[in-house]
């Protein structure tokens, strides 16, 4: 059996002794097909076409809607013609995900196509960090897909673990790589990194990396597009930030809260970072923060009430349950004294 394809009409048809009798559109594409051959092999595509046939029209026709399109269609159309088809770190993903849809079990052949698709993604892909990426990468556009069966996650946990146990002198060998991953992705990865227990401290450098890797500019253009992306970017950079104490630098926390705050970043966004400098700030950094956040004035300054809240916190978690409560209070009302005199 051929197939014969015309990019003028897009139109493939798949030819043998029998006139084919079942057209499918796919995307902007066209197959000429056999009943037969669809009905035995897949029972999502056999319901249709009893769906769609009629006694007056020898020509069965519908449109399929399927994940990866024409593209991912064709690998599945070869495989039914016994042709040569190509599994590949592109594909895999929307194979498997077609090949669910459309009901293909191993009921009907030895060799079935979703064996020899999860026998390839086993042992061709899940093995490499490359090969995983592109594969999480190409399925994207199809994710809902991709979460139904497991495999978007699979791919997450996959990676995960190249992470967490490759033993390299350089800790930053993946954080290029996963800017590659559109926002949503790349939360569930740093989310995943969390759970399997990987060091919060190579998280939060990845995030930090990742924010700059996207940073749009700080000057808005006059639609102010620019403005609301980066603050969005941040407030989600905040979010995935891990909270173990120290994981963060003093220095970097305080620069994103002053970055929020000349952004107008939400109170969820400000708030984690005012309770995270304060439990992990030193008295001895308290006293610079008060006095570089009032020579500062190109980055913008915290202002009263966040120092108020920064110190507080700070409070909160070295004097806590200490036997001196009138420290506490003497030791914030220095401090509060200091901020109205740094801050005028």
């Amino acid at each position: 059996m051929d197939s014969v394809y015309s990019k003028k009409n897009r139109t493939r048809k798949y030819s043998s002794s029998i006139i084919p009798d079942v057209l499918i559109e796919v995307s902007d594409y066209t197959f000429y097909m056999h009943k037969h051959l669809l009905a035995n092999n897949s029972i999502y595509l056999r319901r249709l076409i009893e769906e769609h046939s009629n006694e007056e029209n020898d020509l069965c026709a519908f449109t399929l809607d399927i994940p990866g399109g024409a593209a991912t269609f064709k690998v599945i159309v070869k495989y039914f013609y016994g042709q040569n088809f190509e599994l590949t770190s592109s594909n895999i993903i929307s194979v498997l995900c077609a090949v669910c849809l459309l009901d293909m079990t191993d009921n009907y052949t030895r060799k079935s196509l979703i064996s020899q698709a999860e026998r390839f993604l086993s042992k061709e892909i899940f093995p490499y960090w490359k090969e995983t990426m592109e594969a999480l990468i190409a399925c994207e556009d199809i994710l809902n897909h991709a979460d139904e069966v497991g495999l978007a996650s699979a791919c997450l946990v996959s990676l995960a673990y190249k992470v967490t146990n490759q033993n390299s002198q350089c800790p930053d060998w993946w954080f290029e790589d996963v800017c590659s991953l559109n926002l949503h992705l790349f939360k569930r990865f740093v989310k995943v990194l969390g759970e399997i227990g990987h060091d919060p401290a190579n998280i939060s450098n990845a995030v930090i990396y990742y924010a700059n890797h996207y940073d749009l500019g700080a000057d808005p253009n006059s639609s102010g597009i620019w403005y609301r992306e980066e603050r969005k970017l941040l407030e989600e950079m905040v979010y995935l930030l891990p909270a173990q104490k120290g994981a963060t630098s003093t220095k970097l926390l305080l620069s994103l809260l002053s970055f929020s705050i000349m952004l107008n970043a939400n109170e969820k966004c400000i708030e984690i970072l005012e309770k995270r400098i304060g439990v992990q700030l030193g008295t001895g950094g308290l006293v610079m923060l008060l006095v570089t956040n009032s020579r500062d004035k190109s980055q913008g300054q915290l202002g009263i009430g966040s120092i108020k809240r920064i110190i507080e916190h700070f409070v909160d978690e070295h004097y806590a349950g200490s036997q001196g409560e009138e420290i506490q209070i003497r030791f914030l009302a220095f401090v509060f004294s200091a901020c109205g005199f740094l801050l005028g």
